[in-house]
């Protein structure tokens, strides 16, 4: 769903490689010592330039900047920085490269998919779920998962079963639900506002007891929503597959327990059914169906392809300590996140 392909987007990467030097890869196969030198005379020209002056003449370079910058960011970014690096070189070994236009489209199928504008993702979910700007999410996450899934994409294949079960999932019957979710610290919470969602309302208000906690839950997004989220219909996929699994057992009215996932602690309303669709040729919408399922495989073998480029690279840290799991980017966002 997140891969911007297309006439036009290949024509631009095409462009793109040719106007671009030789990956890193091409070059580190075919060693030239002068240019190397000359390379490294660069680098250090580099760090001697001046990105400032103070009190007249007195200038501030590019390496006193950037080793201000290693001091305070060092740790925490460096293992980022080696992994961003580890993927670019796998993929310039394969001519595989990501366009700004295919990021774009990326972040808009990805805005389309939880349902909202991306003036909002921009103002509200990159800052305060993801703590990123703009540029930040462009460089440090769609970049990358962009390009390990072109990497992966040829190894996918597609059944007619499973391209079945995506025309039931997206047209078949769904279940309208809300939930609540608190985050892995809020164990203590969720148990103690279990019971004021249970609270039967009024008459004019029956879901009263429901909205006093739905509507001030940790999550913003869901919480101006009172915990409604776009209805979930069969086969939605693992990361759904237990709400998918609750939701469907529930009776309208009525609500799960308290469910501990690995993103927290959930509990699910079933508010209504929303009945199948009808007069939809599964010939018409078989292409759709297909990039649907390859998308949602590619999300699977992303973290298996990037620990094998990990395994294969034996990168070595020398700064602070190396975290004990690799640093993945985030996947596509979901409300759920």
């Amino acid at each position: 769903m997140f891969l911007g392909t297309g006439l036009v987007l290949a024509v631009g990467f095409a462009i793109g490689q040719s106007m671009r030097p030789a990956p890193l890869a091409a070059q580190q196969a075919t060693p030239q010592p002068v240019v190397q030198a000359s390379a490294t005379t660069a680098m250090a020209d580099s760090g001697k330039r001046v990105v400032a002056y103070i009190y007249g003449n007195m200038p501030i370079t590019r390496e006193e900047f950037g080793e201000h910058l290693i001091s305070i960011y060092g740790e925490q970014r460096l293992e980022l920085f080696v992994n961003k690096r580890l993927i670019e070189i796998a993929c310039a070994k394969k001519g595989i490269d990501v366009t700004p236009i295919e990021i774009d489209a990326a972040i808009l199928d990805d805005c389309k998919r939880i349902n909202i504008s991306k003036e909002d993702f921009i103002k509200t979910v990159l800052p305060q779920r993801y703590k990123k700007s703009l540029d930040e999410w462009r460089a440090d996450v769609m970049k990358p998962r962009l390009l390990l899934a072109k990497l992966c994409r040829d190894q996918i294949q597609v059944s007619d079963e499973e391209l079945k079960q995506m025309y039931d999932n997206r047209y078949g019957e769904k279940a309208r639900v809300k939930i609540v979710l608190w985050p892995k610290e809020q164990r203590d919470i969720a148990h103690k506002m279990y019971g004021e969602l249970r609270k039967p309302g009024s008459e004019q208000n029956p879901d009263a007891g429901w909205d006093a906690v739905a509507t001030r839950q940790p999550d913003s997004a869901l919480a101006s929503r009172a915990g409604e989220i776009e209805p979930i219909g069969r086969y939605s996929g693992s990361d759904s597959a237990k709400v998918e699994e609750i939701a469907f057992s529930l009776k309208v009215g009525d609500l799960s327990p308290i469910i501990e996932l690995p993103i927290g602690y959930l509990v699910v309303k079933r508010v209504g059914t929303v009945a199948p669709a009808k007069d939809i040729d599964f010939q018409k919408v078989k292409a759709d169906l297909r990039k649907e399922v390859v998308d949602r495989k590619i999300d699977k073998e992303v973290p298996k392809l990037f620990a094998q480029i990990r395994a294969e690279a034996k990168p070595q840290l020398y700064m602070g300590k190396t975290a004990a799991t690799p640093l993945m980017p985030p996947a596509a966002p979901t409300i759920m996140k």
